[in-house]
């Protein structure tokens, strides 16, 4: 039995915090470990992933919560800002998300970070896959310009996008929809033999450089037999290239007044309720 999920979309998040040159970078905080003297490394190795405190980050979509509580883990402040109440009550309830989180707001993620200061947070999750399909206005480049707004200057932002990895159309147009608010934007795909079927893909977007630090060091720390360093240590290997997209002037950015993804979405939707009726049975969905 395990504590962990077996999605491994939700651990590729995790690496916000594992980007070199940031402040609290568990390697680099390794590699100052190793510098000290004699004694030292291995007491300041096991809190190399723990953070000072003075992090802050936003869950958008709050799901059963795994990104909310690993961040809370590592002494991040964490606010959650989730549309349904129930979806709250359930990660509490079923899944272990600590009651004490810095906040947690039942409101519609759009309008949260309209209003939402500027450069409050030093990370931003951004997770809103609803079962088919993603909410629109959440990828916008009105909601991307606002993402940018609210982080931090060297901030970070993980966007899980659920779409088919080989439909450039529409992966094109949200990769330069993020292009337009962050320089440096990188994308990776879970583990699939099939970029012909529905899969997670996660964009990570800055202001600054991305090159990660997800070193052998590192996943020893995290637990080499623990699913999240296994989908950590992979993944690298699934990067998409998208540089083409972002830097593509031509490419038309998904707007509030032009935002075709519900029309894109149909035959995505469809294969997640049928991906649905073969996972749970059809009892399951007579009674609930």
């Amino acid at each position: 039995a395990t504590s962990e999920s077996i999605f491994g979309i939700f651990y590729y998040a995790d690496a916000v915090r594992m980007i070199r040159g940031r402040k609290n970078n568990p390697a680099a905080k390794r590699l100052a470990a190793d510098a000290q003297p004699t004694g030292w490394t291995q007491t300041l190795s096991r809190r190399a992933l723990i953070g000072d405190g003075s992090e802050r980050a936003l869950q958008i979509g709050l799901g059963v919560g795994v990104s909310a509580r690993l961040l809370h883990s590592q002494n991040v402040r964490v606010d959650v800002v989730e549309i349904d109440p129930a979806v709250h009550e359930a990660a509490v309830k079923f899944f272990k998300l600590p009651k004490k989180l810095n906040a947690v707001h039942i409101m519609d993620g759009r309008r949260f970070i309209d209003e939402a200061p500027a450069s409050t947070y030093d990370y931003i999750i951004h997770d809103v896959f609803t079962g088919g399909s993603v909410p629109p206005s959440l990828f916008s480049q009105s909601a991307v310009s606002q993402l940018r707004r609210i982080l931090s200057r060297d901030g970070v932002l993980a966007m899980n996008y659920v779409g088919v990895p080989s439909d450039r159309r529409t992966l094109s147009h949200v990769a330069r929809t993020i292009g337009t608010a962050f320089p440096h934007v990188r994308c990776f795909v879970e583990a699939t033999e099939d970029m012909d079927r529905m899969a997670n893909m996660m964009f990570f977007a800055s202001a600054e450089p991305l090159a990660f630090d997800i070193t052998p060091d590192l996943l020893r720390l995290i637990g080499r037999d623990t699913i999240r360093a296994r989908v950590l240590g992979e993944m690298l290997r699934y990067e998409l290239d998208i540089s083409s997209f972002v830097a593509d002037a031509e490419l038309r950015p998904i707007t509030d007044d032009w935002n075709p993804l519900s029309e894109w979405q149909v035959g995505t939707a469809i294969e997640h309720w049928h991906a649905m009726r073969r996972l749970l049975p059809t009892g399951f969905w007579l009674n609930y």
